[in-house]
């Protein structure tokens, strides 16, 4: 038998044969684990500059949606979503489809709402979905802050750009009930309970 003397098959650690091959893996198992840390390193920047863009394109698409809300433009905001989104408004059963949604920011903006601010907080997805959290500040006609909120938006990529696919929001106002609403505030309408 070829190999080293009393082993039936030759590979013993530290002994003629066998010492040469463990080396020889060992070196192929540091190389391999150090190639596989600098792969990792790269994704990992490559997955951060993929976030931040993605954050950044949700950013100018809200910002398409607020300028829309200030101009009380019901046409654009509705293009904001996809054909079968829903809205989930506080307090009121959710709102489906497109049209029903447009309808649903055409009753909000018949209020003294002046416009509303978004800020991206977190984001992640993929190409074909993201999820973004946030936070909102409804600002009335006369300047004053009306209410303050977060939200919860799924976002869906369609051939023209990405799409309010489901959006939810709520207030950070304690919760009223319709009879201690200011009247016209919004929150008589649309924030009923949480």
């Amino acid at each position: 038998m070829d190999g080293v003397p009393g082993s039936p098959t030759g590979w013993i650690a530290g002994e003629a044969g066998g010492s040469n091959v463990i080396r020889a893996s060992r070196i192929a198992l540091a190389i391999l684990a150090i190639s596989f840390a600098f792969a990792c390193c790269g994704c990992a920047k490559d997955r951060r500059t993929e976030l931040e863009t993605l954050k950044s394109t949700l950013e100018s698409r809200n910002a398409t949606f607020a300028e829309a809300f200030a101009k009380r433009d019901v046409q654009t905001l509705g293009q904001c979503y996809t054909t079968d989104a829903q809205a989930f408004p506080p307090g009121v059963a959710p709102v489906s489809g497109r049209a029903a949604i447009q309808d649903m920011w055409k009753g909000f903006l018949a209020m003294p709402v002046g416009r509303i601010e978004l800020r991206t907080v977190d984001v992640d997805g993929n190409g074909e979905t993201a999820w973004e959290a946030g936070q909102f500040t409804l600002v009335g006609t006369n300047g004053a802050t009306m209410d303050e909120g977060k939200y919860i938006v799924v976002w869906k990529h369609e051939p023209d750009g990405w799409k309010l696919y489901r959006d939810m929001w709520s207030s950070n106002s304690p919760q009223q009930t319709t009879s201690e609403a200011p009247s016209g505030s919004g929150l008589d309408t649309l924030d009923r309970s949480r």
